[in-house]
C-alpha cells in the first residue's frame, strides 16, 4: 500500500495541476468562482503533499519532482548500502591524525610524504585527500546536525507555512479581490518568514540544495509575475516601455513575448 502510495502522489499532483489551468482557461468564470475551485483545489493538493511529506521525505525538506538531484539520493543509498555489505566489517575509526602538524610538514615539503599517508589518504591533483571523502558514504556529522531537533524543526516549520501559503493566499484573495494587494503581502510576508527560520538549517544531500535554489528562484519569479504587481507595475511601466524601445507594438514579436508572459502570469502558476 505505501509503495502504491508513493508511485501515485506524482501523478495526484500533476491530475490536481491541469484541473486548476482547466478551470482558469476552459470556463468562463469570474476571478472570484476561480479562487474558490482554486481553494477546493489547493486542499486536495495539500492532502497529497501531506502524504508524500509523510511517506517519502519522512517530514524532513521536501523534495519537489522535477529537482535533478532528487534521484541521486536513491542512487547515493544503494551505494551506502552495497558499501556496507561489503566492507561494513572494516574498522571504523581510523588514528587520530594531528592535522595542524601535518599540514605543517606539507607546507615544508613539495614531495609526497609516505609517513604521512598511512594508507588513509590519496592524491588529487596537488593535495592529500582522506580516502574516506572520496568513498560513496554522506559526511555523518552533517547528516546528524540535520536530524538535531532544532534543525528538524525548523524545516518542520518552514515546511508547514509552505504548505499552507497556497491556501492563505487564496482565501485572502476572495476576502480582498484580485486587485488588492492584501493577499500579495500576506503571501511574501510567509515566504519571508520560511525562509528566515529554513536560513539556517544543515543540508547533507545535494538534492536538498538544489531544493532550496529551486524555491528562491521560483518564489522570486511568482512574485515578479503575480497580480497586481506585474499588471499595475511590471507590464505597464516596465515591459511595455522597455520594449517600445525597440519593437512596436503591432509587432508580431512583440505580441509573442507579452503573450508567453501574460500566460506565464496565469493564477494557476502562481498559487
Amino acid at each position: 500500500m505505501q509503495i502504491l502510495q508513493k508511485s501515485y502522489i506524482p501523478k495526484a499532483t500533476q491530475i490536481i495541476q491541469v484541473i486548476e489551468f482547466l478551470t482558469e482557461y476552459l470556463p468562463k468564470f469570474s476571478d472570484k468562482r476561480i479562487y474558490q475551485y482554486f481553494l477546493i483545489l489547493e486542499f486536495l493538493k495539500l492532502f497529497v503533499k501531506l502524504r508524500k511529506w509523510h511517506y517519502i521525505d519522512q517530514y524532513g525538506l521536501m523534495i519537489s519532482d522535477y529537482n535533478k538531484f532528487g534521484q541521486a539520493d536513491h542512487q547515493e543509498d544503494q551505494a551506502i548500502n552495497l558499501f556496507q555489505q561489503k566492507w561494513g566489517g572494516l574498522q571504523k575509526d581510523l588514528p587520530i591524525v594531528d592535522f595542524k602538524s601535518a599540514q605543517e610538514q606539507l607546507h615544508k615539503q613539495k614531495q609526497f610524504l609516505p609517513e604521512f599517508n598511512q594508507g588513509q589518504y590519496d592524491i588529487i591533483g596537488d593535495k592529500q585527500i582522506p580516502i574516506i571523502k572520496t568513498l560513496p558514504i554522506p559526511n555523518n556529522l552533517k547528516k546528524r546536525e540535520y536530524e538535531s531537533q532544532i534543525n528538524l524543526l525548523r524545516i518542520q516549520i518552514g515546511e508547514i507555512l509552505f504548505l499552507l501559503r497556497p491556501i492563505i493566499y487564496c482565501s485572502f484573495i476572495l476576502k480582498f479581490g484580485t486587485q488588492s494587494y492584501s493577499p500579495y503581502l500576506i503571501s511574501l510576508s510567509l515566504d519571508i518568514l520560511r525562509f528566515l527560520i529554513q536560513f539556517k538549517i544543515q543540508i547533507f544531500r545535494k538534492s536538498q540544495k538544489e531544493e532550496l535554489q529551486l524555491r528562491v528562484k521560483d518564489t522570486i519569479i511568482c512574485y515578479l509575475l503575480r497580480n497586481p504587481f506585474y499588471t499595475q507595475i511590471l507590464k505597464q511601466k516596465c515591459l511595455n516601455k522597455i520594449l517600445g524601445l525597440f519593437i512596436k507594438e503591432e509587432n508580431l514579436l512583440y505580441q509573442l513575448i507579452i503573450g508567453l508572459l501574460d500566460l506565464r502570469s496565469s493564477k494557476c502558476f502562481l498559487l
